[in-house]
């Protein structure tokens, strides 16, 4: 069965007879008896099932839209109670003695000074922070949410492989892969009896409250932002653990104390949840180019005002040099008997070990000590001679930059892949997170398994997952719920920060955007074919091409046509074409992949579905013009009705909140645009003389046309019961209360909802309120008929051209306000602001 790999490795599945082990064989004879067709269904809707639930983990970083489903198995790995005992024991045993190392290291240095580790590997080391040295820590602890990678030996023994103490990176994609499996094949659970995971999160958020000393902590998870491979596990944690995910640049740092940018107003933080490396957290400390993290953060840090876990200098714990010293440090420090074996790890940076691995490299992974980068081997297959070579070069320009450990390591697995059994590889990483002065192992693990596409257990390097089954021993009782645990339901909220509100915003303006434009192409199709006649159709395409959806930027090369099939298949799918229908769903995905921890499941799956329809259609601007008509037809239609469901799915689903105000606010702020731009687009040629019959019909056809783009003719015929003429239009587009589409319904919407904001008026509000009111004012007064009467009063410009002008040019002001007052927050410096660094 190892055929495969060179080296010798544990069958994870079945005993050396070959057969199942016994653990396993209710799991074989459920998915033994299902044909290869349904195999392949299962694994198809697994991969679904985590795109529905925004589980990726992107490897693609030049491909920000596309990012990689998470890989989950159907087969899970399974631990008896005699083996994860034991190893749980020698999890918490490693971290109490890697927990009093870094106390001492960051202090006495005692172990140093005793010559029982080497100084170079410590004080050499990339993740050793200086200014740790004396660093207040929260709960008087470094570690507090730890992982670590364990793998099998040849004789089954469990091991570890690396440490991950400071990060535990992959605990979301633990519960997640738990979750989706339930899903898919809920009846393999009833074969045996498991501990449960799913409490994983409320957990950390107990932890992490637990720090601050404050009654009601505000709590927050520090994240680099989208573009992080692992972006969807912190939006996971953050939505379980009910906490904001913020990025360095919506928290600052005044009067010696860090606070999140809210729309609001500024709000003390208490904990940050960070996910950022060490050296990133604060450029005025670390690195200086830094723009992930927050400057002064660790001044604040000194001064107590907040609490980052896992403590700064932890990391130096994650250094691959240390493996091979971890044996010692527990010994050191709690005169103990190791009880988890380590994985013989070398360190390069030693002569006699480097001799050693160069005489046999090829039995070798050789790893960097930061990262998962692999340098050789790591694939179980013997290497090929120009990667040896390649690989003792690199060892040689920077020997202590490298471990290295043995092939003949890691277990071997059943994976199911598009109906089939196939062999791979697999390790394990088991979380921990600290309990009193003690550490609670979370009884399951992130299986890592190679695939198809790498031979790599690591996920940066494209390697799979399993679930991951801790059986319940015998006499083994329910977890009691204290209540003393639980939080307090009417605790006030924290507010939605600023950077959060703005992606809301934008989302409720690019779906309503694409949702308008589609309803114009779509309506085009019709009208072309239905109810225009060539004279009429030349007369009016000028029109069309006015009234479409105003671009926030200007500038940008654009080709935006909607008087022809090409052009109309231009605005519904190409890529290039800054206001095209999927670029502008592009933007709203990235805007709701920034705020994933916000979005609700069933929201997600919605708008993940837009984003793959439109995808999956391709730009093919050279087929005939009768397919790009029938494609943009079909789009369109798509749109209309897909993005109405997102909208209504969030509002069901999703807390009523500042941030989802604000994208209702988007919507209701670009709805208005897009009309009033409409109107103002074809206000001149209302003026037209529309004497006779035939030029009154011809207006009519020409109006009639105008609203159904609009989607607003039986709403003109439900309210007028009358032919289509401009005054009752424009009045019904400008200041009806309670057509759909009319500026002044919008507009009431916008400041309704920014009246509601449950976090409280901030001191922009009133401004932002005033200028809103002024412009419902105006348009209230405004007399249409009047307007209508008067034509270009002597003007080269007509009056009512210029009045509707000028009516849109302070709806297009708006955002500017709304930014300006909510989401571009600025902060006023006054005279009782003390200095950064106060004594």
């Amino acid at each position: 069965m190892s055929a495969r790999w060179h080296f010798r490795t544990f069958d994870e599945n079945c005993g050396p007879d070959g057969q199942p082990r016994e653990v396993y064989r209710p799991l074989f004879a459920r998915i033994g008896d299902m044909a290869d067709s349904q195999l392949r269904s299962l694994d198809s809707r697994l991969e679904a099932t985590m795109r529905e639930m925004g589980v990726t983990f992107d490897i693609h970083r030049e491909l920000p839209w596309t990012k990689r489903a998470w890989f989950c198995d159907l087969l899970p790995q399974i631990f008896t109670p005699a083996e994860w005992s034991p190893l749980a024991a020698g999890i918490r045993q490693r971290l109490r003695a890697f927990e009093m190392f870094l106390a001492d290291i960051y202090s006495e240095k005692k172990i140093l000074l005793d010559g029982a580790v080497p100084v170079t590997p410590v004080l050499g080391s990339d993740f050793f922070q200086r200014a740790a040295h004396g660093l207040p820590t929260p709960g008087s602890s470094r570690l507090h949410l730890s992982g670590i990678a364990v793998c099998r030996l040849p004789d089954g023994t469990l091991a570890a492989k690396h440490h991950y103490f400071a990060n535990a990176s992959g605990i979301s994609y633990m519960v997640q892969n738990r979750r989706a499996l339930t899903r898919v094949i809920p009846q393999s659970f009833h074969d045996t009896g498991i501990h449960p995971i799913s409490d994983a999160p409320t957990r950390i958020i107990e932890m992490l409250r637990s720090l601050s000393p404050e009654p009601d902590p505000m709590v927050v998870l520090l994240t680099p932002g989208p573009l992080s491979p692992a972006y969807s596990e912190h939006s996971f944690l953050g939505r379980r653990m009910g906490i904001p995910l913020v990025q360095g640049g919506d928290l600052l740092v005044l009067n010696d104390e860090v606070y999140l940018k809210t729309v609001s107003g500024l709000n003390k933080v208490d904990v940050i949840y960070s996910r950022l490396s060490d050296r990133w957290l604060d450029p005025m400390v670390f690195r200086r180019d830094s723009v992930l993290g927050v400057p002064g953060l660790v001044h604040c840090i000194r001064k107590k005002s907040v609490a980052v876990v896992n403590g700064i200098g932890s990391q130096l714990a994650d250094d691959r040099a240390l493996l091979p010293f971890s044996q010692q440090i527990i010994r050191y420090y709690l005169g103990e008997r190791p009880l988890l074996p380590t994985l013989p790890t070398y360190w390069l940076g030693d002569p006699d070990q480097r001799d050693m691995v160069l005489g046999d490299l090829e039995k070798f992974t050789i790893r960097v000590l930061y990262g998962e980068e692999i340098v050789l081997g790591g694939d179980g297959r013997l290497p090929q001679e120009e990667k040896i070579e390649a690989a003792r070069a690199r060892i040689a320009a920077n020997p202590s930059g490298f471990v290295a450990q043995p092939q003949a390591c890691d277990a071997e697995t059943i994976s199911f892949q598009e109906g089939e059994r196939r062999r791979r590889r697999q390790d394990h990483i088991v979380f921990a997170i600290r309990e009193g002065n003690d550490f609670h192992v979370f009884p399951g693990a992130l299986t890592r398994v190679s695939t198809s596409s790498s031979e790599f257990t690591s996920s940066e390097l494209g390697g799979g997952s399993k679930d991951t089954w801790v059986q319940v021993g015998l006499g083994t009782g329910a977890d009691e719920w204290d209540p003393s645990r639980q939080i307090d339901a009417k605790l006030p909220s924290h507010g939605v920060s600023s950077r959060v509100a703005d992606s809301f915003y934008w989302i409720g303006r690019y779906l309503e955007r694409a949702y308008d434009l589609a309803g114009m192409v779509a309506a085009i199709e019709s009208l072309e074919l239905e109810e225009l006649n060539p004279v009429e159709r030349m007369n009016y395409r000028p029109v069309w091409n006015r009234i479409l959806p105003v671009l926030e930027g200007h500038g940008s090369p654009t080709r935006r046509t909607i008087s022809s099939p090409e052009g109309r298949y231009r605005l519904t799918l190409d890529p290039a074409e800054p206001g095209s229908i999927t670029a502008t769903i592009s933007r709203a995905f990235g805007n709701a992949q920034s705020v994933l921890e916000t979005l609700s499941i069933d929201a997600w799956a919605v708008m993940n579905r837009i984003r793959e329809k439109f995808d999956a259609a391709g730009f093919a601007p050279d087929a005939p013009a009768e397919a790009l008509a029938s494609t943009s037809r079909d789009l369109c239609l798509f749109a209309r009705g897909t993005i109405p469901q997102f909208f209504g799915t969030a509002k069901a689903t999703m807390l009523a909140d500042d941030g989802w105000g604000f994208c209702e606010i988007g919507q209701l702020i670009e709805r208005a645009a897009v009309t009033a731009n409409a109107v103002t687009s074809i206000s001149a040629s209302l003026l037209e003389n529309a004497d006779s019959s035939r030029r009154r019909g011809a207006l009519e056809i020409r109006l009639s046309a105008f609203l159904r783009m609009l989607n607003s003719r039986d709403i003109y015929r439900r309210v007028y019961q009358m032919r289509i003429e401009p005054l009752p239009m424009l009045e019904l587009l400008w200041a009806n209360p309670v057509t759909p589409r009319s500026v002044l319904r919008c507009l009431n919407g916008c400041a309704s909802r920014i009246r509601e904001s449950e976090s409280g008026l901030s001191p922009a509000t009133g401004r932002a309120l005033s200028e809103i009111e002024a412009l419902v004012s105006a348009i209230r007064s405004t007399d249409w008929a009047a307007l209508l009467e008067s034509g270009t009063g002597g003007s080269a410009k007509p009056r009512i051209q210029a009045h509707s002008e000028s009516l849109l040019a302070s709806l297009l002001a708006l955002h500017t306000t709304i930014s300006d007052s909510f989401l571009n927050h600025q902060i006023l410096m006054h005279g009782g602001t003390r200095p950064l660094f106060s004594n």
